[in-house]
């Protein structure tokens, strides 16, 4: 009775309640038993092979551990194991090839845990982690050692077999070194324009160097150092939300927490969804008389989609989009595009997200057109202009992704062009307040000030020959 219930179960596929049934002490001696056993190693040997190739590498496992059980030894499985140990290393190789470092050990310490780690995958894993070593290095600006340590991986990369490909992963070994030799270059050019005082090209070089090495406390000096020479040092004293406190309080009142103010918070929306675009962007609208209107957004993460009711979009653009069609990012005065819809950037179509330059032509879904500009060497702010005569909601001429500072002036770097103004004016964030600074006399909301001076929500600037109003949205 036993042994016919665990032939039904493994003629319907339920292998785990067929073997329970087989291995109870009681049939383990009769040759039926034993007979179905070898049946049973063989079908859960089958079974773990597709699991396998289909990537469910836990439960293929389980059915390899299973098969192993049944027949009393791995003969059964031994061209299983080989064909998982081979799966798995090509998978490593290929995340390596990528820059997926981790994903790589984690894959070889699968091997090492299942006991398939034969010498050439403890190689290969050595490999792996002086790598990620290399790599840490090279991310702090230490790219004298991480070459040094790239160069002991390149020597000792394991020669694998015909069925894994490991060129790739030696021309990636063999790119990074290349890094590590550019960003040496750098070093000595950043050097030269900090002793000639070429703050131009001393910013221009810090940033090179900081997207090869996003930690280098030498290049992110000289940025400082360069910022501080010309005036626009506010990015680094920027801190992020913050609570003001003393008898000025109300005049500096920081847009983001006017917003907050009168907007219910985030406690209390029925939505737990986190996604971005859930919360309430930090914007306002600026106004500038004989020059236009801009939208001017001050979070790190903005969103661009069609406005829906409800949808908390930072930049929402009346056309035929998702209600989230892309994510731009600022991190270090970079920015990313991940695109959540159609996205493509000159003329290519992006599958994943992507380090902006200076000048971009964006197209999102099939008919709307934006360039992407940083204007201003000096400052990490950056401008969307639509170009496709798609409107933004509220309508303005140009989106402001503002960072440190914004100048609205006559030259050709202004984020904001103002040919007939005689001087620049420059808003900047300094202690999670907004201010601003001139050349030309200024006043605000009918008080003459000099110097910075701190901006309230709803302000009116004003001068001999301009004026700029601020307008919560």
């Amino acid at each position: 009775m036993k042994l016919g219930e665990a032939r039904r179960a493994l003629r319907s596929g339920e292998l785990d309640r067929a073997s329970a049934i087989v291995q109870q002490n009681e049939l383990r001696e009769f040759r039926q038993a034993r007979e179905l056993s070898v049946e049973l190693a063989q079908r859960f040997a089958d079974r773990a092979r597709g699991r396998l190739l289909d990537g469910h590498s836990s439960a293929g496992w389980h059915d390899v551990q299973q098969a192993t059980r049944m027949a009393g030894t791995d003969a059964p499985v031994a061209q299983l194991h080989r064909d998982y140990r081979n799966q798995v290393v090509g998978r490593a190789c290929r995340y390596l090839a990528e820059g997926r470092t981790s994903a790589a050990d984690q894959e070889l310490t699968k091997l090492s845990r299942r006991t398939l780690a034969d010498g050439e995958v403890r190689c290969l894993s050595a490999a792996t982690s002086r790598l990620g070593e290399a790599e840490q290095m090279l991310a702090t600006g230490n790219a004298a050692e991480a070459r040094r340590t790239l160069e002991w991986v390149a020597a000792n990369l394991p020669t694998l077999s015909d069925t894994i490909n490991v060129s790739d992963v030696t021309s990636r070994v063999e790119s990074l070194i290349a890094t590590c030799d550019e960003h040496g270059n750098l070093s000595s050019e950043l050097l030269a324009a900090t002793d000639a005082s070429e703050w131009q090209r001393m910013l221009s070089t810090a940033d090179r160097m900081l997207a090869i090495a996003p930690r280098d406390r030498v290049a992110r000096a000289a940025r400082r150092r360069a910022w501080h020479a010309v005036g626009l040092d506010a990015t680094e004293i920027y801190r992020g939300a913050g609570k003001a406190t003393g008898p000025r309080q109300a005049a500096s009142l920081s847009l983001r927490e006017t917003d907050r103010a009168r907007r219910p918070s985030a406690s209390t929306h029925q939505n737990s969804d986190t996604m971005p675009g859930q919360d309430h962007p930090n914007r306002f609208m600026m106004w500038v008389d004989a020059v236009g209107g801009f939208l001017v957004c001050l979070d790190d993460e903005v969103v661009l989609g069609q406005p829906a009711p409800g949808a908390a979009l930072a930049v929402p653009l009346c056309a035929d989009l998702s209600r989230r069609h892309a994510v731009l990012r600022r991190e270090g005065g970079r920015y990313t595009i991940d695109p959540l819809g159609d996205v493509t950037i000159d003329g290519r179509k992006l599958t994943g997200p992507m380090v902006l330059g200076s000048s971009h032509e964006l197209r999102l879904g099939s008919c709307v057109r934006l360039r992407f500009e940083k204007p201003h060497a000096l400052s990490a702010t950056a401008r969307l202009t639509p170009t496709s005569g798609h409107r933004t909601e509220p309508r303005a001429d140009a989106v402001l992704l503002m960072a440190d500072s914004c100048v609205l002036g006559p030259k050709s770097h202004s984020h904001v062009a103002c040919r007939k103004w005689p001087g620049d004016v420059m808003l900047f964030r300094q202690q999670d307040r907004l201010h601003c600074r001139s050349t030309l006399p200024l006043s605000i909301d009918g008080v003459a000030v000099e110097g910075a001076a701190p901006v309230a929500s709803n302000a009116r600037l004003e001068g001999e020959d301009f004026a700029i109003s601020l307008e919560d949205v």
